[in-house]
């Protein structure tokens, strides 16, 4: 953890050095350093931007353009139609708002009552108030506001009768503006869809359409808005859907296209294999060891009851707070803004929060399930990671999520870690580190009052017990409990067992190991063999592991030790599971080396080579199988009532 945080401490000294000599000022960097190549390619000076947004844009600790902002600023600016794709958190949102607020500045009007001439369109509240205020930072003198639902109408339809340049807002409350009469879109010269994915999808389709239909409603299509949609993703259906808005001159900007990783590329994808019984209590663990008390995290939920269940589990020790639809507007925005000010560190949210909205130094993205459209992986995963920073997202899949963890996997190109649960010493180091960085908060003065207490500690336990449990104390770590990095169950602990010759089966590792402790006869847990297929993990109850370690000595052929990380494990273990099948030696198949010869029941006459163990897995069901002569086409079944 101290390595990690180390790591993002030098990236950001590193990056304010750099950005130190993007404006020519005095640098401790050496001369000789190579310029990155988009610092000069971004540079203010390549561009029509005014020297009064030169200025708030370096207020606001931005020095050059980004990529996806260079190579859209001229088509925006010269009013092209534009379709543009970038990763996460690589500012989509500056490529739209810098060109257009440069162009309005020209052309400036102060008439009460004017109509927008920029509509921006977004899919949750949150997020058109990121873009609105993003919008504010450099408009200056021109009027913006935001509309949303969830609050009164009258401030909204003030800010119309004053009159407006910039409307940034959700469909469904620019619509009810529409059709009461108090706005129309007949002056927009500018029209942005940003996350138009979801924009243009089911959900909000209808509503969009009827508000372009009123934007575009002139009979010279040279005449029509310019029209520019922008996500971080961009599935072919949005190109077809989107033609009926563009113009034929359309300009597309991709930089993702065909590259296989579709995810920012400073993000660490982790996965951890749990039952849905066991996650709670997990995510806290993880969320401690990889942000603790002093890093920000977001949970992505399913639903909004998992949402508020896992605020109020037992095991969520860290400031948690909630945020999805069912939450009052006011609220949101409240829950939003202290996250942000890092006046708690965990947000538990739904997808509300996974779109577009750029909180600044997130150091993990939780997921607890995979979700079933990819480019929710990947907004989701893009709350962290962004602007240059490292991040790390976790996500979190049952046995029966394999499969669709496999297709996240491979649709965004994405190469998962598989990681156990964060181990007991794990946790336990960061609640101490997190501890012992709080007592800096403690002011010397109150020291004084504490200190004759802090003498009988002393005395009574010795200064480095007392100050341990002081830590434990504090850290809420009082009570130790186990957890299987392989299956992530409470009152587990996992052991690797390795063999210098290639095993076929669970069933071996069993026999080697009761050969050695026979009272782990039928305590065994979840087991799975090694990539290599020399060795394997196993879950052995956490109140057997003293007995296991005082009776097992390792050999020249076998070796067992406690697991403080998985090995690769081969991927199928459907198979395996529980580990109390049959079982034989390391040879296999029906000749003389013994084999595997369990499974859930299979037909009786299916029996290993004559070398292998014995089966003392579930007895084969031979009444199931009794219609099929085994090496034969099975014959015709007949039912007996």
């Amino acid at each position: 953890m101290t390595a990690k945080v180390n790591e993002d401490s030098k990236k950001k000294i590193k990056k304010k050095e750099n950005k130190t000599n993007m404006n020519g000022n005095a640098s401790s960097a050496s001369d000789s350093d190579k310029v990155d190549p988009q610092v000069e390619i971004g540079a203010f000076g390549n561009f029509r931007i005014s020297d009064t947004s030169i200025q708030k844009l370096k207020a606001n600790d931005i020095n050059y353009l980004f990529p996806i902002q260079s190579q859209t600023f001229d088509y925006v600016y010269d009013g092209h139609d534009v379709i543009a794709q970038a990763r996460t958190g690589t500012g989509k949102t500056l490529s739209f708002v810098l060109p257009l607020v440069e162009k309005l500045i020209k052309k400036k009007k102060t008439k009460e009552g004017r109509m927008p001439r920029v509509l921006v369109l977004l899919p949750t509240r949150e997020l058109a108030k990121q873009v609105y205020e993003d919008f504010l930072k450099v408009c200056g003198e021109l009027s913006a506001f935001c509309f949303y639902g969830g609050v009164p109408y009258e401030p909204q339809e003030r800010a119309l009768w004053k009159g407006l340049d910039i409307l940034v807002g959700t469909p469904g409350r620019i619509l009810d503006h529409i059709q009461k009469g108090n706005m129309s879109l007949q002056k927009a010269k500018h029209v942005v869809l940003d996350e138009v994915d979801q924009m243009l999808d089911m959900g909000f389709a209808e509503s969009v359409d009827e508000i372009l239909k009123v934007a575009y409603d002139k009979e010279d299509e040279g005449h029509k808005p310019q029209t520019l949609l922008f996500s971080a993703t961009l599935p072919p259906w949005v190109y077809r859907t989107a033609q009926k808005y563009m113009k034929k001159d359309v300009k597309k900007v991709d930089l993702i296209g065909q590259q296989q990783i579709k995810t920012s590329t400073t993000v660490q994808h982790l996965a951890i294999k749990c039952s849905i019984q066991d996650r709670n209590s997990i995510i806290a663990d993880i969320i401690q060891v990889y942000s603790g008390n002093h890093g920000r995290a977001i949970v992505f939920c399913q639903t909004k009851k998992q949402a508020d269940e896992l605020a109020v589990s037992a095991s969520m020790k860290l400031d948690a707070h909630v945020l999805h639809g069912d939450i009052p507007q006011d609220k949101r925005e409240l829950v939003l803004k202290s996250f942000r000010d890092s006046k708690y560190k965990v947000l538990l949210t739904t997808d509300v929060a996974a779109r577009g909205l750029d909180i600044p130094e997130v150091d993990l993205v939780v997921q607890c399930s995979p979700p079933k459209d990819t480019d929710a992986y990947i907004h989701r995963s893009g709350r962290t990671g962004r602007a240059g920073r490292s991040g790390i997202s976790v996500l979190f899949y049952s046995p029966r999520q394999e499969s669709d963890l496999m297709q996240v996997e491979r649709r965004a190109g994405v190469n998962f870690k598989r990681i156990g649960p964060p181990t007991t010493v794990d946790i336990i180091k960061t609640y101490a580190k997190d501890a012992a960085r709080s007592l800096d908060n403690v002011p010397d003065e109150t020291l004084d009052y504490f200190r004759d207490s802090a003498n009988i500690l002393i005395e009574e336990r010795g200064a480095e017990n007392a100050l341990a449990a002081a830590l434990a104390v504090i850290s809420k770590s009082t009570k130790i409990i186990s957890r299987s990095l392989l299956s992530a169950k409470e009152g587990y602990v996992s052991f690797v067992l390795r063999t210098n010759t290639e095993i076929r089966s669970p069933g071996y590792l069993l026999n080697c190991l009761e050969r050695q402790v026979p009272e782990m006869s039928y305590k065994v847990g979840e087991i799975r063999l090694t990539k290599d297929k020399k060795g394997g993990v196993l879950d052995v109850p956490a109140d057997m592991v003293r007995l296991l370690e005082m009776k097992w000595l390792n050999s020249k052929h076998e070796s067992l030790e406690k697991a403080t990380e998985l090995p690769e494990l081969i991927e199928d273990n459907n198979a395996m599971r529980n580990g109390r099948r049959g079982y034989g030696g390391g040879g296999g198949g029906g000749g003389g080396g013994g084999g595997y010869g369990g499974g859930w029941g299979r037909d009786r006459n299916s029996r290993g080579g004559g070398g292998g163990g014995f089966n003392r897995g579930r007895r084969p069901d031979w009444r199931n199988n009794r219609f099929d002569n085994h090496g034969g086409p099975p014959k015709k079944r007949f039912r007996f009532d």
